[in-house]
């Protein structure tokens, strides 16, 4: 099972403090060989040197503890612009490093075949709205012309009805005959015109009479006799009615009336069948209206390959997507675009740290915390940004998740730096001493422990994280132990240190 690094580093320090205590021993064990019963050397004892330094006493202090994870400067957006159709590359108008804003134009490809797929588009498009106009034109036309059709046919038809039903009429009086009351008018009609006929004749022998006297003119006697001539004409007249009454009809009559009704019917179907042929053509109409809605659907269609035409030749200009610079470009001008091959590499939105976080140290993380940032390349001093995101879902294997810090503007951060953030995670009591009160020396870290009586030693100790010019101390120190903290370079082992 492996050691924490901690406790692996106390380990390490516990026995370098033995093998140190060891030497001091051996050292004390030489030193007193030269000492006399009454405890003074062979030689008479030297004072140690004194010097003047700046002393502190070491105590636990009450401070932040932080999580120390580590990370790459990445952009916040990042893209990689590629043409969407294949054409040759005519203008690269940035390099590497430019500035860009967005909808500026970074490459431009030979938009002329492009351009005649639009040139045919739109020709489509004007075809396709020329038939729609004759599609309304013909139909306005048939839809005329129909509804003429169709009242004329009508009307054909009421007529031809009227007249199957008149000759059906005069049918049914055929075969039904005179009835007796037209005999009776017959035989009245008879005798009333031979009355006239009787009183005409003796008229006309009276004027007669009165002429050959000299008594009347000649046009008297003309006169009586036209009268006589015409009621003659009624007599006969009157006596063939009342022989037709007294006969009946005649079967060629009969058979003239069953023609005609037969007529009447063949002329009713004719019409009847103009009429259906009417409203077949107006039907034909409704076709029409259908033929415009195809035209219609047409023309829709030829804008739709009208505005995709015009969308492919947009594709001839490649934009730039957002605010940024131009960090890699691919492409050069007589260069082969294709589709989804690389021209430019850009970036934008400013920069953030993206580091991996424990599960554990996740709940204590939260968006819009101030943290501190350190990059490597800029130098150990730390800035502050600020937690913008945290991705939701972890790493399953490492149980880890993302965090992304805002790097402050100005810092000259690039993307792609190695950097540190330490998030705070609550308060711990340590021993911090200054950073210049310790030094290292073959792998191990010094300082000057000045005992009560002022004498400055050597002490080894194993130091922790660093914080803003201190440095935690994790073994080696107690509390209320005295140590140089400024002026150790004119501190010898066993020098008597005065404080300033």
């Amino acid at each position: 099972m492996r050691m924490p690094l901690k406790n692996c580093i106390t380990k390490r320090a516990t026995r370098a403090l033995w093998f140190s205590a060891s030497l001091g021993a051996i050292a004390l064990v030489f030193a007193t060989i030269g000492c006399r019963p009454d405890g003074h050397t062979k030689s008479d004892m030297v004072e140690p040197q004194t010097v003047r330094a700046t002393i502190a006493t070491v105590s636990l202090e009450d401070t932040d503890q932080n999580f120390e994870a580590t990370g790459t400067v990445r952009a916040k957006f990042n893209a990689i612009l590629a043409s969407k159709v294949m054409a040759r590359v005519t203008d690269v108008r940035v390099r590497e490093g430019d500035a860009i804003r967005a909808g500026q134009v970074l490459v431009s490809l030979d938009p002329r075949e492009l351009s005649s797929s639009v040139d045919v588009a739109s020709a489509n498009l004007r075809s396709a709205q020329v038939g729609v106009g004759n599609a309304e034109t013909v139909a306005r036309m048939q839809e005329s012309t129909s509804a003429a059709g169709i009242a004329e046919a009508q009307a054909q038809v009421t007529q031809s009805v009227a007249a199957l039903n008149a000759a059906q009429s005069r049918l049914d009086l055929a075969l039904a005959g005179p009835r007796p009351q037209e005999r009776i008018q017959a035989k009245v009609a008879v005798e009333r015109a031979k009355s006239s006929l009787t009183l005409a004749e003796t008229e006309l022998d009276r004027a007669k009479r009165l002429y050959a006297s000299g008594a009347i003119a000649k046009r008297d006697v003309d006169y009586a006799q036209n009268a006589y001539d015409l009621a003659q004409g009624q007599y006969e007249t009157a006596v063939q009615s009342q022989k037709i009454a007294e006969e009946g009809t005649r079967p060629e009559d009969i058979r003239a009336a069953r023609e005609a009704v037969a007529q009447a019917q063949a002329a009713h179907s004719q019409a009847l069948a103009g009429l259906q042929k009417a409203r077949a053509a107006a039907l034909e109409a409704q076709v029409r209206k259908e033929d415009i809605k195809s035209a219609q659907a047409q023309v829709n269609q030829s804008k739709a390959a009208l505005r995709a035409a015009q969308v492919t030749l947009s594709y001839a200009t490649v934009l730039a997507p957002f605010d940024g610079k131009v960090v890699k470009r691919n492409a050069d001008p007589g260069a082969m675009a294709a589709p989804g091959v690389p021209l430019l590499e850009v970036e934008g939105g400013g920069l953030r740290l993206e580091a991996l976080v424990p599960e554990s140290v996740l709940p204590k993380v939260s968006v819009g915390e101030s943290v501190q940032l350190m990059l490597d390349a800029m130098g150990d001093e730390a800035t502050n940004g600020k937690v913008v995101e945290i991705v939701p879902q972890g790493d399953a294997s490492t149980h880890s998740f993302l965090v992304r810090v805002e790097v402050p503007e100005g810092s000259g951060a690039k993307s792609g730096m190695f950097g540190r953030v330490r998030f705070p995670i609550g308060r711990h009591k340590r021993f911090l001493i200054p950073s210049d009160a310790t030094w290292v020396r073959e792998g191990l870290n010094y300082v000057f422990a000045v005992n009560k009586d002022g004498i400055a030693r050597l002490r080894i100790i194993t130091i922790g994280d660093t914080f803003d010019r201190q440095v935690e101390v994790l073994s080696g120190l107690a509390s209320g132990d005295r140590i140089v903290i400024k002026g150790r370079e004119g501190v010898a082992d066993g020098n008597k240190v005065e404080g300033q």
